[in-house]
């Protein structure tokens, strides 16, 4: 609607500057006639609404990136977009339509259909290698469990290449082949999850290699593609236990296999297994590799617990090497890269007492048992929020519509430039991952 308001804006604007110039013959009626879609677009809308006709309903993927119900890109390379419409039929199906475009006119040339109760996630890659990119299709069947087929879309044939059952699915290029591998989790018993990497070779047949995930979960909360040390591409899943603790899985493909990196043999679940759960791994030190965060409980001074988090880096072989520690206020949305020597009797303590200003003052513990403070950072969001983050001894960190965030230095030796570089906003990530 904007954008037609502004084609109509910008069509009187050239009525005018052409009658100013007297360059201005025409019947101004043409100037307001309002911009229409392509007549081919209205063509594709007609073959849709047909479908909705018929008693068909829209049904869009409930996941990924793609959820539109009609998504509109090129599927086959040619540089022309076709068009996929996502439909629920009258008996209970689901059907997904493929619209190209022939001449200037699009026509239904593929439809695939499955029994399910939605239309999980839809995702391409060029599982067959040949060169064309394919349609993998989610088809949920119940409440975490989906049927994932793959249909080849050369020549638009719909050619079932592979089917599996699969609690979720990514893809990524874990051989390093240049070619993107299907990634599946699925469910081996009620808290038994198997990672399974596919490739379908040159006969047609896929092929899978498989590995366990941690014992015990409960839910899957993130799976993504990740670089580790030296930039080997990796799996990253990171799970609730039934315990609620956190673990984060880390697979990689190595020597013909596709192997857990972070599993403990004796335990059968990850050793990066923790029970603070409110941080997640990251590229911490945007160095290009993802780290995975270890909690370290702090000397409490009373009130909740708090934590330091260190950051490790994993390679290929499964060797861990710490990067960095943080003390991350996931309540305020910040955390703090700490200074080396920082870890040694590290203590946090809340001061919310006035309101619309959150304060957490950071700490040492002095081997005479006194608490010496360092730091104090403040998330400011009251009215008169700029007026106290500029009290003195006070100074801006970061700023964001509603809080400002600021810090006062409480003891000699510590710079303002070293603590505004060491200084983050936590930021909503982009995805969970895949979920």
């Amino acid at each position: 609607m904007h954008r037609t308001f502004k084609a109509a804006a910008a069509a009187l604007c050239i009525a005018a500057l052409l009658a100013l110039s007297g360059c201005y013959a025409a019947n101004i009626d043409q100037y307001f006639s309002l911009p229409q879609p392509a007549e081919e677009y209205q063509q594709l809308q007609a073959l849709i609404d047909r479908e909705i006709a018929s008693g068909c309903e829209y049904a869009a993927p409930t996941r990924g990136s793609y959820r539109q119900s009609v998504q509109l890109c090129d599927l086959n390379g040619t540089g022309a977009d076709e068009a996929m419409a996502f439909f629920r039929c009258p008996d209970g199906t689901l059907k997904i339509n493929i619209y190209a475009v022939s001449g200037s006119e699009y026509r239904l040339v593929q439809t695939l259909q499955e029994s399910g109760r939605s239309i999980g996630r839809v995702d391409f890659a060029d599982m067959d290698t040949d060169g064309r990119r394919d349609l993998i299709v989610a088809w949920q069947i119940a409440s975490g469990m989906s049927i994932l087929s793959v249909y080849s879309l050369n020549n638009w044939s719909g050619d079932l290449l592979m089917s599996t059952d699969c609690t979720e699915f990514i893809t990524g290029d874990l051989n390093q082949d240049t070619r993107e591998e299907l990634l599946i989790l699925r469910t081996a018993s009620s808290d038994t999850y198997l990672a399974d990497m596919y490739t379908i070779g040159s006969d047609g047949g896929p092929q899978a290699y498989t590995a366990a995930l941690s014992a015990g979960i409960r839910d899957v909360v993130r799976v993504r593609t990740v670089s580790i040390a030296a930039g080997h591409p990796a799996l990253l899943v990171e799970s609730v236990l039934s315990s609620g603790d956190l673990v984060t899985d880390l697979l990689v493909y190595r020597e013909g296999a596709l192997v857990n990196l972070t599993m403990n043999r004796s335990s059968g679940i990850s050793e990066t297994r923790r029970v603070n759960n409110q941080v997640y791994s990251q590229d911490i030190d945007s160095d290009g590799a993802t780290e995975i965060p270890y909690p370290q409980q702090l000397y409490g001074q009373g009130g909740e617990t708090q934590w330091s988090t260190a950051w490790y880096r994993y390679d290929v072989n499964g060797r861990a090497s710490q990067v960095t520690t943080t003390y991350h206020c996931v309540a305020d949305h910040w955390y703090l890269e700490l200074p080396g020597g920082w870890d040694a009797g590290l203590t946090v303590r809340r001061d919310d007492s006035i309101p619309g200003e959150r304060a957490v003052v950071i700490s040492r513990l002095g081997g005479d048992g006194n608490i010496n403070d360092l730091l104090t950072v403040y998330a400011i969001t009251g009215e008169n929020r700029s007026d106290r983050a500029n009290m003195e001894g006070r100074f801006i960190l970061e700023e964001s519509a509603s809080t400002i965030y600021a810090g006062q230095i409480l003891v000699d030796g510590l710079e303002r430039a070293d603590i505004l570089s060491r200084f983050h906003i936590i930021y909503t990530e982009w995805s969970a991952g895949s979920i």
